[in-house]
Order: structure tokens, then sequence, then C-alpha cells
């Protein structure tokens, strides 16, 4: 792939290559305003809070892995796509900005175990649903599992860039994750993709108890900022030590 940069600039990892590749379609984030000390208290120790102003964020995001390939291997096509959810809010380890996730869900029990091993995230599995009809979305989780979900959306048909300097780009264009392993010591797992192109949304029904499930949050008197994006593919990193 010779040598690839993200939004900020950092040459990825050289000797390191990369370790796998997914792409997602019918991606929807909600992106929720909290306070800063209630996120504080769900991360690790040895994480910073990131924030946008002065405020901190939470994004659920609904989306289908039509593809997973690893390395040397061709991509494995998903037919019309594995349903996956996830809650993830914005951290920093140094001044490396990147993403926690507080909770990650996949309707494919195989991939939901392999991800525990490979990279030490916190997936279930979970039986859920994405189904649309031209322009319409209806996204929804079972509600006898643990991440209660159910959105129905209309996305608009012009898509852009998230420009320079605004909380969209801020809240997108996050190029790793971190996590810690069983010991508590702290991982990063570098990404690449190309920046992401959006559409507006407009939500038509929103039921977000999954906030309160995963971090007991009330949202109820909280309108999420929506943003869809029809496809992305990306590639993931081994996880490193930091």
């Amino acid at each position: 792939m010779g040598e690839i940069y993200n939004a900020n600039k950092d040459v990825l990892p050289k000797k390191i290559p990369w370790l796998m590749k997914q792409t997602w379609t019918d991606i929807l984030f909600l992106h929720y305003p909290v306070k800063k000390d209630v996120l504080e208290a769900h991360l690790p120790p040895n994480l910073m809070l990131d924030t946008f102003e002065g405020q901190g964020w939470v994004t659920i995001v609904s989306y289908l892995t039509k593809a997973i390939g690893i390395r040397g291997i061709p991509s494995v096509p998903m037919g019309r796509g594995i349903p996956g959810l996830n809650v993830r809010t914005y951290v920093k380890a140094g001044n490396k900005p990147g993403i926690y996730f507080f909770q990650l869900a996949i309707r494919h029990r195989v991939t939901a175990k392999l991800a525990k091993v490979l990279f030490h995230l916190p997936y279930i599995y979970l039986d859920m649903s994405l189904l649309k009809s031209e322009k319409q979305f209806h996204s929804e989780s079972s509600r006898i599992y643990s991440l209660p979900f159910k959105c129905q959306y209309n996305v608009h048909s012009q898509a852009s860039r998230m420009k320079q300097g605004t909380l969209g780009e801020w809240l997108l264009e996050r190029y790793c994750f971190y996590t810690t392993n069983p010991q508590g010591k702290l991982l990063r797992c570098d990404i690449y993709h190309e920046p992401w192109i959006v559409h507006d949304v407009e939500l038509m029904e929103v039921e977000h108890n999954i906030l309160s499930t995963a971090l007991n949050i009330s949202s109820k008197a909280i309108n999420p900022i929506p943003h869809y994006s029809k496809q992305l593919s990306v590639h993931i990193w081994p996880l490193i030590s930091i």
C-alpha cells in the first residue's frame, strides 16, 4: 500500500503491515453531548477524555459489515451484510486522539469471539436488523439482549466531507482506538480509511435506551446529531503497547 497518512498527517506503522480489512455500509452515527465527569468515570485510569470546546461526546454507531479480509487472504463477502452496533467516546493518550469503545455488538458469533481475542474489545453477539427501502432506514436490536436500540430515519441525497475544524470532523476523523488487556495494559490499534463522506439525516424515531444500559446515562431529553455514510473500507493494524 505504500506510505499511508491519516488526517492528522501522522505516518502509520511502516514496519508492521496491516492485519485486517473491513468494508462497512449504511453507517449511522448518533452523537450525544455528555458531561465530562460522567464519561471519565467509565475510562481506564491511563486514558484521558478528549473534548470539543470542553464538551464530552458519546456516539452510537449502527452499520452493516459487508466484507472482512485478513492480510494475504481474499476478503470474504458477507452477503447483504452483518448488522453491527457500538457505543464509543473520544479519548487521547499523549497527543494522539482516538476512540474508546464502551460496548460493541454484532450479529455473528464467530466474529464477536475473534474480535475479543485479537483486539481485546468488549464484543457481544446481538440479534439485530437493519432494513431499508429507498431512502428510509430502520435499525433495531432485540429487547431481550443488553443493548436495546431502535431508530428509523431518512437519508438526504446530498453528501459531503466534514469541514476542517468542525465538530463533525472532530467526531468522525479518528485513526486509532484504545483498549486494555486483561492485566490493564493500555493498547492502541491504528486504522486507516479515506475521509468520511456523509449525508444529513432526518430522524423519525429514536429509542436510545442503549445509553442508559451501557453507561447509566439518561438521554431522553437529548437530541442527537446524526450522520450517515453509504460505505467505507478500513485497514486495521495489530495492537501495540503504549
